[in-house]
Formats: C-alpha cells, structure tokens, sequence
C-alpha cells in the first residue's frame, strides 16, 4: 500500500477470488481504539454508516442498522468481538431474504506513528450473476462508506 499525505487514507480493494471481497484503509490520524469505536458505538458508527443502530457489543451480541427513509435493515450477530482488534459478524438485509448470509470480518492493526490499518474481508459469494452482483454493491458500498469514516475521524 503507497504512502498517503498525513491528513489522508489509503482505500483500495484488493484483486481476489469471486468468493470474497478484500478491502484494506490506512488511517494516519487514529489509533485503533478510536476507529474501533466508530465500529461499535451507535452515535459514532451513524455518523459514517446506518442513519439508526442498536448495537449489543459483546461475542454473540446482535446489531440492527437501519435507514428508514430507504426501508432498509441490516442485522446480524458478532461471531467475534475483540475490543481495539477485530469484529466478525454475520450480514443479512430485512429486503433481501433470498440472499444467503455473508460474514464480515474487520481488522484493526496499529501502523506507525500512531495510525491504523483497518481491513474488512466480507464472505462468502457464489458464482452465481446474482451473488456477484451482490458483490459488485459491496465492493462500492465499502469504499463509498470507509470514505465517509475518513471525514469523520
């Protein structure tokens, strides 16, 4: 990953399989336990993501996000929840029941001079056109979101 200037990130999705979707940020400014808490803190995960969350921030806890103005819900449970480390959970949206359940996992590793490097790899995808369509949206929907959590930190 190249060097960004001092007040930018570096986002880029990685070249992978058709099964997954790699994406990979590096914030200069904040430390992990700072974008960790953009992660899992309902005030601070709606200023960048969902315009509503409950979120039980606990291994085995559930989150709802929602947008009411577009009648979309987002729920899932935390597979793992490693406070400033790392966040699995479960994805599966209220309008999309014939879409299989994915998994996301986000990394949050220290980088030098007090930075992060964050890393979400969401699974698993089939072959099919309509799963990979899925995985075009998330793809987009990724780097459009961790935009938005750049201008908030």
């Amino acid at each position: 990953m190249q060097q960004p200037a001092d007040d930018q990130i570096t986002i880029t999705h990685l070249p992978t399989t058709n099964d997954q979707v790699i994406i990979e940020a590096l914030f200069l400014q904040s430390i992990p336990e700072q974008l960790f808490a953009y992660w899992t803190t309902p005030t601070l995960i709606c200023r960048w993501w969902p315009t509503e969350a409950a979120i039980e921030p606990q291994s085995g806890g559930t989150y709802h996000f929602s947008w009411p103005k577009m009648q979309w819900h987002l729920r899932g449970r935390y597979v793992e929840f490693i406070p400033n480390e790392k966040l699995i959970f479960t994805w599966q949206w209220d309008h999309e029941p014939e879409t299989a359940e994915k998994q996301v996992a986000v990394t949050f590793e220290p980088y030098v001079d007090g930075g992060t490097q964050l890393r979400i790899t969401h699974t698993a995808y089939t072959n099919s056109p309509a799963d990979q369509e899925v995985r075009a949206g998330h793809i987009e929907g990724w780097l459009h979101f961790l935009t938005q959590l750049q201008n908030v930190v």
